[in-house]
């Protein structure tokens, strides 16, 4: 049997065996390469080696069986019942910056329904008819950039796949400012970029200093300090996980309610306040930029005030 997948603007320009890898989830990379050297999977027609790059309009003809191609395919995905409201505080028609609540996930755990936005952000999309699943060969609306799950804050979230590989590489290449705010333990009068090289303990999902690892580099600009404490506003330059967290307690200026890098004591204090990190992503800055996001040069965007950090900063700071 002959199945034809049309190629449509949210697949443009990309390799045709990464198309495949995720067309065809269940089958291996080296089984789709098989294919094409055979000719079992043709592009336009004609025999193709999986580096070309596949563009709108394009065809590629599959002669498997009816059996062996939804094998290959990946099942349909089950609707997440837990959908949130999203709080947007900037939509146009390429993305949404996305005002993320502590607690909730930025994206789907591999085996539960868990609230989480990129699910959410899918279905707000498919109400306003903005996307439809059915309609698409591999593209879902994705999230640029990420965020812990105790941390509130700005998600930007895109709807094509155009406008999720500039955002990508514009975060990639350094070109959002990405602004965080914080409180730490100590008088930590600074306004100075720290680099620091760390590599993860798998056991314990944690950061640790290592020569070798990978760079962590970050800017940290005290904002107001007081009884032994510090308000922060941070630049991410790099983003790895864990990397504000793990970098000031690298500082011995842990964040306050952090429960893998934090202060015991504090946390105790704060307890009845808060039972994770106070960090807060509040702006995002866009400077001037060419091409496909030109529109967005010079803007910023703010997360609303979180109640949480200002109860926390009445305690400690007032």
């Amino acid at each position: 049997m002959m199945k034809e997948i049309k190629i449509n603007e949210n697949d443009n320009d990309q390799r045709l065996d990464r198309f495949l890898v995720k067309f065809f989830p269940n089958a291996t990379k080296s089984f789709l390469m098989k294919m094409l050297r055979k000719k079992n999977i043709v592009l336009n027609g004609k025999k193709a080696s999986g580096d070309e790059r596949i563009l709108t309009g394009d065809v590629i003809k599959v002669f498997f069986s009816d059996e062996t191609f939804e094998k290959f395919c990946e099942a349909p995905k089950r609707f997440n019942p837990n959908i949130i409201d999203l709080n947007i505080v900037y939509e146009d028609e390429n993305i949404a910056i996305i005002d993320k609540d502590e607690g909730v996930l930025s994206h789907a755990t591999k085996d539960g329904f868990e609230k989480n936005v990129v699910d959410s952000f899918i279905k707000y999309l498919i109400d306003k008819k903005e996307f439809s699943p059915r309609n698409e060969n591999t593209f879902r609306p994705a999230l640029a950039n990420r965020l812990d799950r105790n941390t509130k804050g700005l998600l930007i979230g895109c709807k094509n796949y155009e406008a999720l590989k500039e955002m990508t590489k514009l975060i990639k290449d350094r070109k959002i400012n990405k602004y965080y705010k914080t409180i730490v333990k100590g008088n930590f009068d600074v306004d100075e970029t720290f680099e620091v090289n760390y590599e993860k303990n798998e056991k314990k999902n944690m950061m640790k200093l290592s020569d070798d690892g990978s760079e962590m580099i970050t800017h940290f600009k005290s904002i107001y300090m007081k009884n032994n404490f510090t308000e922060l506003e941070v630049l991410l330059l790099t983003g790895k996980t864990h990397q504000i967290r793990f970098h000031l307690k690298t500082l011995k200026h842990p964040i306050v309610g952090d429960r893998k890098y934090g202060d015991a004591a504090i946390n105790a204090r704060l307890a009845n306040i808060i039972n994770n990190q106070l960090l807060y992503s509040y702006k995002i800055s866009f400077p001037e930029l060419d091409g496909f996001f030109n529109y967005l040069s010079n803007k910023e965007f703010y997360a609303h005030n979180w109640a949480t950090y200002d109860k926390v900063k009445e305690v400690l700071l007032k």
